[in-house]
């Protein structure tokens, strides 16, 4: 798909092309006068790392104990995401990244650690030349652990909530920029009972961080320099350029909850059912046949039974994942695989083990896409998705382990949500 991008540099190149061609056939007797093009373009995709520090609270109930933790620590991390412009200073544009880190704190024989975190947000700024300040928000999530006493019992949860910032970012280079970069995040609570542990957090965390970007398209755009006339390649019909769409499917998987004593199983449970939900992504066309992209996804259904006091209920899940494929005539066939998220609802004995959580795992899979205009997608997908937590309960080690099949249908549009709503 033609993206913005294509159409500024495109017009920028047409512009100049045809003005050389009415300069060499007929005299004119001055230039013509037009709205200047912006000085520096924030178009386009855009990749980077990042490292910083962070520091927060976690408000845990342990044991019947109210308990302050302040982790801190320093972190490092990848992002990628996209802007667009919708006027000459007007930018908005998302971003996803991970971050990966030692952010822990002790009080007496309790610590706290947040090794993994990270972000999906919406950014909206304001170009000044190579200057774009910008505010941002959107989803977080954090991997935690919780050890009580160091080394005798551990809790690891997966928060998710939400994250604020603000930032300002300088284009150094042609294709090169540098920020730095606030976001304050909340990442709620979580609920559980393990034997004779009854725990909840609430955490917070404050994130400061410098980046480096290096984003596929021109900054200079206004100066971009036209090359010479050549012959046209070939065009296909393309996949390339941002897409959002809607699926439904049906799900069905294994629920296993273990004690490390034996080993003993303590339930095994067989879940199955429908879901929905929304995708987005980006596909990037690397030759005639061979197409790269990223994705996406949020369902939502009921996954569940019901064993007599046992029960499993996944009630949402997500993936972001990249797709390879091939091209063949108007189908796409592509393998794909990333990370995976579930929110499960799990009551194994009741009143003893009970879990109201995030649960974080990887999915592999594959689909094939069926382009049925120029605009509209059809798709067909397998997922196969694992993820586990565990819980350390000396003598016991308590651990869940979920394996989940996915098959979904879903219909893809091909543009991206600033084309929706107008913002060209």
């Amino acid at each position: 798909m033609i993206g913005p991008r294509h159409f500024l540099l495109g017009g920028i190149t047409l512009f100049a092309l045809t003005g050389v061609a009415a300069a060499a056939d007929v005299p004119v007797k001055g230039p013509v006068y037009t709205k200047a093009a912006p000085a520096w373009s924030w178009e386009g995709q855009y990749i980077g790392i990042h490292g910083g520090y962070a520091w927060g609270e976690n408000d845990a109930n342990l044991l019947g104990l109210g308990l302050l933790f302040e982790p801190r620590g320093g972190y490092g991390g990848l992002q990628f995401g996209y802007l667009h412009h919708l006027s000459r200073n007007w930018v908005v544009g998302y971003e996803v990244d991970v971050s990966f880190g030692d952010i822990n704190t002790t009080i007496g024989a309790f610590t706290n650690d947040i090794n993994v975190f990270g972000t999906a947000r919406v950014r909206l700024g304001y170009a000044q030349g190579p200057w774009l300040f910008y505010a941002t928000g959107g989803l977080a999530w954090a991997q935690t652990e919780l050890n009580i006493p160091i080394g005798a019992v551990s809790l690891e949860r997966v928060q998710i909530g939400y994250a604020i910032g603000a930032g300002v970012e300088y284009a150094f280079a042609r294709n090169w920029s540098a920020r730095v970069e606030y976001l304050y995040a909340d990442l709620g609570d979580t609920n559980g009972i393990a034997g004779i542990v009854d725990s909840s957090t609430d955490l917070t965390m404050h994130m400061v961080r410098l980046g480096l970007n290096y984003r596929f398209a021109n900054w200079s755009a206004a100066n971009a320099v036209p090359a010479f006339p050549t012959k046209a390649p070939v065009r296909v019909a393309g996949w390339a350029g941002p897409y959002i769409g809607i699926h439904g499917g049906y799900g069905w998987g294994a629920f296993e909850s273990t004690a490390s004593v034996a080993p003993f199983t303590l339930a095994y449970i067989e879940p199955k059912g429908g879901f929905f939900g929304i995708q987005s992504g980006y596909n990037w066309q690397l030759s005639r046949n061979w197409v790269f992209g990223l994705e996406s996804d949020t369902s939502w259904g009921s996954i569940k039974r019901t064993l007599g006091p046992q029960n499993v209920d996944i009630d949402a899940m997500g993936t972001v994942r990249a797709r390879f494929g091939y091209v063949a005539g108007n189908a796409l066939l592509y393998a794909t695989g990333g990370l995976a998220w579930i929110h499960a609802d799990t009551t194994v004995v009741a009143g003893a083990l009970v879990r109201d959580q995030f649960y974080l795992g990887w999915t592999v899979g594959a689909g094939a896409e069926l382009a049925l205009s120029a605009k509209w997608s059809a798709k067909l997908e397998y997922l196969y998705s694992d993820f586990s937590s565990t819980d350390i309960l000396p003598p016991n080690t308590f651990r869940d382990d979920f394996s989940i099949h996915t098959i979904k249908l879903g219909l893809n549009y091909r543009a991206s949500v600033f084309e929706l709503i107008g913002w060209r």
